[in-house]
């Protein structure tokens, strides 16, 4: 299987857990905030989406995020939160429909994104120590180790933190 089938293939996997894990959470579980400097499931759902619509447009295309071009920021509310700072999470608050809508256009984004990608373009070097990261990786790296286990952890945060709210966390 060549890697870029293979980043489809992790994206759809990672896109079918986060969809599936948010689908039944009511908005007042998403703004529910945990004891302790947990941050609430909204908040977590923001962090995930915002991550990838800024770091796909933004950081590889070099594009505004849909979060800023399509008006996501009205709609939805708040400012994109893509360093999960425990007072902004925890004060954030979700409006759960607007993000769900969000969430399909990000995804949506990703895919066009993931279509029009080339093995090539996995190696190209992403200028990421002005965001703070340690250093520069390809994009392949990024997309991999960065963007991909930023939504696979946050989902499982968002799976216990729905358990400690007497749901069923994962959709299975």
């Amino acid at each position: 299987m060549e890697s870029v089938e293979v980043l489809k293939n992790a994206f759809g996997g990672a896109h079918m857990w986060y969809q599936g894990t948010v689908a039944d959470v009511t908005e007042e579980q998403a703004n529910t905030v945990p004891p302790g400097v947990t941050h609430p499931i909204g908040g977590l759902m923001a962090h995930i989406l915002h991550c990838e619509d800024f770091m796909i447009n933004q950081v590889i295309l070099g594009k505004p995020p849909l979060w800023e071009r399509d008006g996501w920021k009205e709609r939805v509310g708040g400012e994109m939160m893509l360093d999960e700072d425990v007072d902004t999470a925890r004060a954030y608050t979700c409006n759960l429909p607007a993000m769900l809508d969000y969430g399909q256009a990000v995804i949506a984004n990703t895919e066009a994104f993931l279509a029009e990608l080339k093995t090539s373009d996995l190696d190209r070097e992403l200028n990421l120590v002005p965001l703070g990261f340690p250093n520069n990786m390809t994009a392949g790296v990024f997309l991999t180790t960065m963007l991909l286990g930023n939504t696979y952890a946050h989902t499982g945060e968002i799976s216990c933190l729905k358990g400690s709210l007497g749901k069923k966390g994962y959709p299975f």
